[in-house]
């Protein structure tokens, strides 16, 4: 199939997937966010302006050169182009539904792949009835809205680079900052006061750092990626896992402890409903916020292959494939 894949490459999140759908013997065009939306402002004196009219006008200008600015690249993109069979992406909150008749008027098949829950990004469902297939990790979601259930993935490239007992810490994360996960992580700590842990915050703002005055919390303004990701993460014997709000899915830190080799800490108790849970490996903490004292006391237990198998990027995309060439 020819598909036009639409994703920020947020995290270097984007490249396997490319990759893995072209593997599997399909055409892929990539669409970056970012290709998309370019507005920046002149100067001081146009951002004065832009709020002037936004307050006159009760339009946010921002966001109307914004739409404008898409409407115009998706046009010219589709140029000379082939339609494809498929388009698919994963944050359609970006377009509007003009946007999305110009993809779907270029497309057999408008297809959406959400990873948060709506919960979290509601905007995600303003136009969600405009996708020929919608496919969501999130069970609430799935119930409600009667999307396809689909696992997040583990990356082929995840892998430890030094054994469980050559670790140096007990635990590592590093997560968006929001103040409901800054307090919570303060919460498990003090409830813990044996935990030699590695937690780190990126901030894409200055402001978000100066709130964190924690000394057992790191902050940092440049995302950790690739090689330096995978150093951290193996140099614990366990990874935190923070939900945001009300979720109820998988997020990818499940995905590469499990890749990783190393023991979870999660707040997620939907976890123990999936053929991954072991109690060896993964501990979730309630209200309380307690960890068993010698839960990284024993190793990492692997899981059985088959069952790793089904939690592949490659069976990932098979998946969707399959479900949508039906």
């Amino acid at each position: 199939m020819n598909i036009l894949f639409i994703c920020p490459n947020w995290a270097g999140l984007a490249t396997p997937i490319i990759e893995e759908i072209s593997r599997q013997g399909h055409q892929v065009t990539h669409l970056d966010h970012s290709d998309l939306s370019k507005f920046k402002y002149i100067d001081n004196y146009h951002r004065i302006i832009s709020k002037i009219y936004s307050k006159l006008s009760g339009v946010n200008y921002k966001h109307k050169q914004t739409d404008t600015q898409i409407d115009k690249i998706l046009k010219a993109f589709f140029i000379g182009r082939d339609k494809y069979d498929v388009i698919m992406m994963m944050e359609p909150n970006i377009f509007n539904r003009k946007h999305l008749d110009i993809l779907k008027d270029n497309t057999n098949l408008l297809v959406v792949t959400l990873w948060d829950s709506l919960r979290k990004s509601p905007d995600n469902a303003e136009n969600i009835d405009m996708f020929d297939f919608k496919f969501s990790y999130d069970e609430v979601d799935c119930k409600a809205f009667e999307f396809k259930k689909i696992n997040n993935y583990l990356d082929p490239d995840w892998h430890p680079l030094i054994h469980y007992d050559e670790c140096q810490y007990d635990l590592f994360s590093i997560m968006c900052f929001t103040k409901e996960r800054y307090h919570h992580v303060i919460d498990i700590l003090d409830a813990n006061p044996w935990l030699n842990s590695n937690i780190i915050f990126y901030c894409d703002h200055p402001r978000k750092m100066r709130y964190i005055k924690d000394s057992r919390i790191k902050s940092t303004n440049k995302l950790i990626l690739g090689e330096d990701l995978a150093h951290c993460i193996s140099q614990s014997k366990g990874i935190l896992d923070v939900l945001q709000g009300d979720q109820s899915g998988l997020s990818f830190r499940i995905y590469e402890s499990i890749g990783y080799q190393r023991k979870l800490v999660t707040t997620n108790p939907h976890i123990q409903h999936y053929d991954i849970y072991n109690t060896n490996n993964i501990a979730i903490i309630s209200d309380e916020n307690n960890i068993p004292r010698d839960f990284f006391d024993k190793p990492y237990e692997l899981i059985d292959k088959d069952i790793v198998e089904r939690y592949t990027l490659e069976r990932w995309v098979k998946n969707i494939m399959d479900e949508i060439a039906c």
